[in-house]
């Protein structure tokens, strides 16, 4: 018991020292037999230890609020509405007061254009292209409209006379077909005397009585004795034109215009497509000269339902060199422009060339000789001395005086000035002072 006593004070101080590590039990080893097993004694903590955690310690005091609250000053917002209104007229003065140290003018210049038409003849090399023949057809509707009144027909009666001495029917005289269709005579029939066996006859024009397609009575269809002693009257022919009153549609002039000139437009794109296939490198084509010819199936005024235009063109062209045409017409044009308006006016654009008419005036060299008119348009161009001079005269004037000195310069067509600030007159800073040519 005292043994026991000593080991758990033993314990209990070690505990305190360091903590516990885990019991790791030992295999249990089987006993022999015949020896006894060794008494095994449980040790109890008689207390729980409190578990201490090393470290330092921070201990926070709760703050104490002052038994005396002062509340905060309040800022002096009412300074900003002053302060904001001599912002503004400061900005207001200086608005004022900058453009009269700051100000500056624009002049937009617009100079004076020359143009310069001249008619010239040019010796080029050129060839005769080839000539071709184009057909166009087209067949359109009939647009034209026309009532027809009822017409008669008409034809001839020839009388025959068996007496010896000549009888005379009188115009006007009814005859009647074997279809019940009166035939009236036209003028008087004078018949000569028979000669047998040969009969007098003569023939007269006639028409029917009544207008319509009945009066188209056959050949024969009158064959009697009429009028007088041993006279007999027959219509050797057929009586025609006889017809009832209708709307009919016709060929118009403009139906043919207008086929005709389609026609052309189609030829006229066929023909220089043709032509151009002629072209070699280098080269141009002269406008073709065209020979047209129209036939048609129905002339204006003929009854039907549509009509059939042919145009056909015969084409010829010559084929130039184009840039031999253009260096000598910019050769021209720049000589005349020098000698007319002086060095300081310049080419705007292109020079345009018109062709009127070319010939080929030497058919073995290939010499061809083109007339053309030639027009281009130049403009003054300041230069900058020129320029600077003005702007020197200008500064300080008003913008009227400007103008008036700006009218008398050369090569000025007219002038715009804009002052930039509240000023009437220009700047006296020539630097200030921007001229702007408008093209």
């Amino acid at each position: 018991m005292q043994t026991n006593t000593v080991e758990e004070a033993t314990l209990t101080q070690d505990t305190s020292e360091q903590e516990p590590q885990p019991d790791i039990a030992a295999p249990a080893s089987t006993p022999q037999p015949g020896t006894l097993e060794p008494e095994i004694t449980a040790l109890i903590p008689t207390k729980t230890e409190q578990e201490v955690i090393e470290g330092e310690v921070i201990v926070i005091e709760p703050l104490e609020e002052p038994e005396d609250h002062t509340p905060p000053k309040q800022k002096p917002y009412w300074l900003l509405i002053p302060f904001t209104i001599l912002c503004c007229l400061v900005i207001l003065v200086a608005s004022l007061l900058l453009p009269l140290f700051t100000s500056t003018a624009t002049v937009t210049i617009l100079p004076i254009e020359r143009s310069i038409t001249t008619t010239t003849a040019i010796r080029v090399h050129g060839r005769q292209v080839a000539p071709l023949t184009l057909a166009q057809s087209a067949t359109v509707p009939a647009t034209g409209k026309r009532h027809q009144a009822a017409t008669r027909a008409s034809g001839t009666i020839t009388f025959y006379n068996g007496l010896l001495t000549s009888q005379t029917i009188a115009a006007g005289t009814v005859l009647t077909s074997s279809n019940v269709v009166q035939i009236v005579t036209d003028h008087p029939a004078t018949i000569p005397a028979a000669n047998p066996p040969i009969e007098g006859q003569v023939t007269v024009s006639a028409h029917a009585l009544d207008t319509g397609a009945s009066g188209n009575i056959p050949a024969y269809d009158i064959n009697q004795a009429c009028c007088a002693t041993s006279v007999l009257a027959k219509n050797t022919e057929a009586f025609t034109g006889g017809a009832a009153a209708r709307d009919v549609i016709i060929v118009t002039k403009h139906d043919l215009e207008a086929v005709t000139g389609a026609n052309n437009t189609i030829l006229l794109k066929s023909e220089q497509a043709a032509l151009h296939v002629q072209v070699s490198a280098g080269e141009a084509l002269i406008p073709p000269s065209c020979t047209p010819s129209t036939t048609t199936d129905h002339r204006p005024g003929e009854e039907t339902k549509q009509v059939t235009v042919t145009v056909s063109e015969t084409c010829t062209s010559i084929a130039y060199a184009a840039h031999d045409v253009d260096q000598d017409a910019t050769n021209l044009i720049t000589s005349q422009a020098t000698t007319k308006l002086g060095a300081n006016y310049s080419l705007i654009g292109d020079i345009q060339i018109h062709i009127i008419r070319a010939t080929i005036t030497n058919q073995a060299r290939e010499i061809a000789t083109i007339v053309a008119t030639l027009d281009a348009t130049y403009i003054y161009r300041l230069s900058p001395g020129e320029k600077g001079h003005l702007v020197k005269l200008i500064a300080g004037k008003t913008p009227q005086q400007a103008h008036a000195i700006l009218s008398q310069a050369q090569g000025i067509a007219a002038a715009v000035i804009t002052i930039n600030g509240n000023t009437a007159t220009l700047p006296d800073n020539p630097g200030k002072i921007t001229i702007v040519i408008a093209d």
